[in-house]
């Protein structure tokens, strides 16, 4: 098993995606930063895992460029 540490990117402030579905699993992508890689995104669910409607699709996407921007530019001003 290999083992990656993902150092989040000023925990309080990044954007975020949260999402809940019907049966209470919590879908959670937030910015990263990997050692070693560089900018990232960082997903989470519950054991269960997370579904998304279809319809929340296009909401998700573009939370997800919003999220991968942020990273990436905090990841720049880091390696100033």
């Amino acid at each position: 098993m290999t083992e990656t540490r993902i150092a989040f990117i000023k925990p309080d402030q990044p954007p975020r995606y949260h999402h809940t579905d019907v049966d209470g699993d919590r879908l959670l992508v937030t910015t990263a930063e990997i050692p070693g890689v560089g900018a990232g995104l960082y997903f989470r669910t519950d054991q269960q895992g997370s579904s998304l409607p279809l319809s929340d699709l296009p909401a998700l996407i573009e939370q997800l460029t919003v999220i991968a921007d942020a990273a990436r530019t905090a990841c720049e001003e880091n390696n100033r």
